[in-house]
Parts: structure tokens; sequence; C-alpha cells
């Protein structure tokens, strides 16, 4: 009878001793958690108004064009680091790995959307238009049916193909290569014809100042975007204080036809290295959702005000000729004279409405 305790403990400890901490133990195996993140990292948005904040990544590449990777990993990498809505934009005219991959200008679409749809990712066809970058430039075609018609010999003719099929197009890195932002006489035709929707004010890691006056004074849509062709390096960018650069749509819908109405309408903030950039009505709006102000204290001579970021981004605010750095999802406390009343009036200098102009926005406490 005790021979048969003795055994019942001994299997009993020999089970237990299997698992620990989610590792098998056994002697000669031991398991360790998966290198590939399994969560996703969620940013935090507020609404604005009767909008929901859509974070869009609109320039993007796989292997099907100059890209590294899988379309399927593209897809994994957006899901994890937070982004709601992919395009994957192949070059058409340069495709280094074609002789491999024998494909058309729809595959890599067509192979990232079943793991899109899985992961509830919205992925919006696309496609680069790619041409001499120093005359004509590179151009972001997404919402399109079909990119095989597309591609064609004559610049001007693939851009109102892509419109016909009802693309919106987007004027990428109009800085890049050339170490300057022209508008050139093929640039200025698309223009007059009205056929450019958008425009990228941050590529990757280029910001274009005068881009941002650009598309305030022509009514373009403003765009970052991270234009990845490798692995985006999440764990760099966090370690320096950043996040990849995306648009952040305010959207009636998270929808892709949600996304489209937004982009329409103008209505994005581009955020991109701790900065964002917006034509100024939406740059209002995004502040007020995002930024409360409560008086906490008063006397005399002072008010103390708390003032709350309640969303992802970072926000440099000048107050009182003092600059304020306020954190994502953070408060700082600030005071000023009673006699200015129940108003502070701040700029956020890292927010830019026109060139070197940034925005000037009051808040109200009670």
């Amino acid at each position: 009878m005790r021979s048969k305790y003795l055994s019942a403990i001994v299997l009993s400890l020999m089970l237990c001793a299997t698992v620990v901490n989610g590792q098998n133990l056994t002697p000669n195996k031991v398991t360790y958690p998966e290198y590939s993140a399994q969560y996703r990292s969620n940013f935090i948005f507020p609404d604005v108004k009767e909008y929901k904040v859509v974070v869009c990544d609109f320039h993007s590449h796989t292997i099907f064009s100059d890209g590294l990777v899988w379309p399927t990993l593209r897809v994994s990498e957006a899901w994890t680091g937070g982004v709601d809505a992919l395009s994957i934009t192949d070059h058409i005219e340069y495709r280094p790995y074609r002789k491999y991959t024998n494909n058309d200008h729809n595959t890599s679409y067509e192979i990232a959307l079943p793991a899109a749809q899985s992961a509830g990712l919205i992925l919006i066809r696309g496609t680069e238009i790619t041409r001499t970058q120093k005359t004509l430039g590179h151009f972001n075609a997404i919402f399109v049916k079909d990119v095989n018609p597309i591609a064609v010999d004559d610049p001007k003719a693939s851009i109102v193909e892509a419109k016909k099929q009802g693309a919106f197009l987007i004027w990428n890195h109009p800085g890049w290569a050339v170490d300057t932002t022209i508008i050139t006489e093929f640039q200025a035709d698309l223009f007059k014809d009205k056929l450019i929707d958008g425009i990228e004010v941050f590529n990757n890691s280029e910001f274009y100042p005068r881009v941002v006056s650009w598309a305030v004074d022509m009514g373009l849509t403003m765009i970052a975007a991270s234009d990845v062709h490798g692995n985006v390096e999440s764990g760099t960018l966090r370690e320096k204080g950043f996040e990849r650069p995306v648009t952040l749509v305010l959207a009636r819908e998270k929808s892709e036809a949600g996304i489209r109405e937004a982009l329409d309408s103008r209505r994005t903030v581009a955020w991109f290295q701790n900065m964002l950039a917006a034509h100024e009505n939406t740059a209002n709006l995004f502040v007020s959702a995002n930024i409360s102000v409560t008086k906490i204290k008063s006397d005399e001579k002072s008010n103390w005000i708390n003032i709350t970021n309640r969303s992802s981004v970072l926000f440099k605010i000048r107050i009182n000729k003092k600059l304020y750095t306020l954190p994502a999802l953070s408060s700082i406390i600030v005071s000023q004279p009673i006699t200015n009343g129940d108003v502070i009036k701040a700029n956020f200098e890292n927010f830019f409405i026109y060139e070197h102009k940034t925005l000037a926005h009051d808040l109200y406490f009670n």
C-alpha cells in the first residue's frame, strides 16, 4: 500500500514538472514562447465629433516589386503595429524579382487579402506608378479595381487609366532624390487637369514643410506613410520615442468606403516623428477632441489648470512663452494669472498647418 502511495506522488510530481510558467521542462526538450508577436499594440484616440480615427498606411511594398517581404507578413506587421488600414502599393515599372515571382500586378493584393480579412484589417488595392523622379515623379493610385490596365508606357495615360477606375491619386515623396521640393512641368499638367488628390508631406524619414503649404493652397489631402520595403523596425522606433509614420483618417465609419469619403474631404492628420500636419480646421477638431482642460485651483492671483492628453500622440504646447511636452495619455498642470480669464492661449508647436506655421488653439476651462 505504501508503495502505491509513493508511486502516485512521484507520478503527480512528474506531471507538474512538465509545465512550469508555460514551458515544457522534460529533460531533453524545453519549449519557450514563439518569437513572433501574438498581440496587437493599439493606439487610443477618442472620437473627433462624429468621426472615428482610423490609423492608415497607404504606401508599402512587398517582394512583388522591390520590397523584401511576403504580402502576408506585411499584413501581420501592420496589424500587430496598430494599423487599421493598409495599402500595398507595389511598383508597376520596377520589379527586380519578376523572374522569380512570375506574377501580374494584382498578385500581392490577392495574396494579402485573406490574411487581412482574418485579422480584421482593411486592405485597399493600390499600386505605385513609378517614373523618373526628377522630371515625372512617383504616384500611388489607391482604391483601384485592377492594376494590370494601368501598366502602360505613357505616364499620363497610366494615371488617367487609374483615375478612370476611381483611384485616389497621391503624389509620393516630392523631395526624395532631388534634395528640394519643386513642381515640374509634368506635375503642373497633372494639377491643371485635377488628377492629383493627395500628397505625402512625410515619407519614411523625410518631412517636406513646403508641401504642407502646397496641400493647403491647392486643396490636397495630407498624407504620411512608411513606404516600407523591409521590416518596420518598431522596436527601434519606440526606443527613439516614435511610432511608424501613418495617416490618421477622420472617417464617419471604419470601412473602406468611410476612409475614401474622408480622404476626398481632406479629413486627415499626418503623424510622424512626434509631429503632426493637417488642414487648420481638421487640426482644430483633432486637438479639441484629444485635449481636455480642467481648473483645479485658484487664488487671488492665479489659476492652476490640468491639461490632459486623451490620445496616443505627443503634443508640444507653448503657453505663456513656456514650452510644455505633453506625452501620450498623460497630464500636466500649468498656472497662469487670473487676469487671463478662463482661456489658455496655446500654440501646438509640433502641429503644422502651413510651411513653418504651427497651430494656435485656445483651450477653455471653467
